[in-house]
């Protein structure tokens, strides 16, 4: 019985080395291993090992694109994991279900089906906090891509409980700048906004490495964009643009200044009349794009064109 199981182990080895070669024929192979393995540890009775073995099936079988069997080896492999009645096993072989299609190219919808409707509840009866949040933030990443804002948005809520709960102050951070980004993208500025600074609240200070840097500089210039383009606000837009400027000057990033020193020159000029910062901000502009090789600054782009009658209207309703 120990030779028979360990050539099953050896050809599930060699499959998986198969699929790194990520080719047809090199798929094929897999499969053939696979299901040699297969047959072998449904002779030894080897559950856990013929689940996976059938799940890697299906994995290849996605792979190949044979869409119909993909289904069927996948029926199989959840099926034979519940059967053990081993909770914890089940759980970790229905995410791994749902990792092959959310790490997939195409059908990534499918994988909702998995974090949502069987693992989730699964980890959530269990009180199995970590894999609870692993599930949220995948759904969240997934939905997010998927533009299903609603239902995304229930899971970036679970997900800053349970990471609040754990005091994973890195996956907190996470939720936080995911629920901005679903409020933003469900058009509710003001949360947007609110969530982006209390994500920038919990990043170390003073910043460790350029990563963290450039986040700043995006989130600056995300949240002036928010604060500039819906809810008409040049003057705290201008505020969040300095923000973003200081940060890229701190990381000497070119691109990322001339491209701000352009929103506030086009800011201070067309809509907060102040000649001077204008001009001061345009020669910088032209100063990076001169380094930078670049011919042309528009101080009046085509967003800014879009939304400056009803700026303009705006302001004057309030004088």
């Amino acid at each position: 019985m120990g030779d028979k199981e360990l050539e099953g182990s050896v050809l599930e080895t060699i499959s998986k080395l198969y699929m790194t070669l990520g080719t047809e024929r090199s798929y094929r192979s897999a499969l053939e291993n696979t299901k040699r393995s297969l047959g072998i540890f449904i002779d030894l009775q080897k559950r856990r090992k013929e689940a996976y073995a059938w799940l890697q099936a299906g994995k290849i079988y996605y792979m190949l694109r044979q869409n119909e069997l993909v289904d069927l080896y996948i029926q199989v492999a959840q099926d034979t994991a519940l059967n053990t009645g081993d909770r914890s096993f089940a759980l970790e072989l229905l995410e791994a279900t749902g990792d092959i299609f959310f790490n997939g190219t195409w059908d990534r919808e499918k994988a909702v089906t998995f974090y949502r409707d069987w693992a989730l509840p699964i980890a959530v009866k269990a009180e199995d906090s970590k894999t609870e949040l692993r599930l949220c933030n995948k759904l969240v990443h997934l939905l997010l891509s998927l533009k299903a804002y609603n239902e995304c948005l229930e899971h970036a809520q679970t997900a800053l409980v349970v990471s609040a709960a754990l005091e994973d102050k890195l996956n907190e951070r996470v939720a936080y700048h995911r629920l901005a980004a679903v409020h933003q993208n469900l058009g509710q500025c003001e949360l947007a906004e609110h969530f982006y600074l209390k994500t920038l609240s919990l990043c170390s200070s003073p910043l460790q490495f350029d990563e963290e840097a450039l986040y700043y500089v995006n989130v600056y210039i995300n949240l002036g964009d928010i604060v500039f383009y819906e809810l008409k606000d040049p003057f705290d837009a201008a505020g969040y643009y300095h923000l973003a400027l200081a940060a890229a000057m701190d990381l000497n990033n070119k691109k990322a200044q001339l491209k701000i020193c352009t929103k506030l020159a086009t800011i201070y000029h067309n809509f907060l009349m102040d000649r001077s910062l204008s001009l001061f901000y345009y020669q910088k502009a032209r100063t990076f794009a001169t380094e930078l090789n670049i011919r042309r600054i528009n101080l009046a782009p085509d967003r800014y064109y879009q939304i400056q009658n009803t700026a303009n209207t705006y302001f004057k309703n309030c004088t």
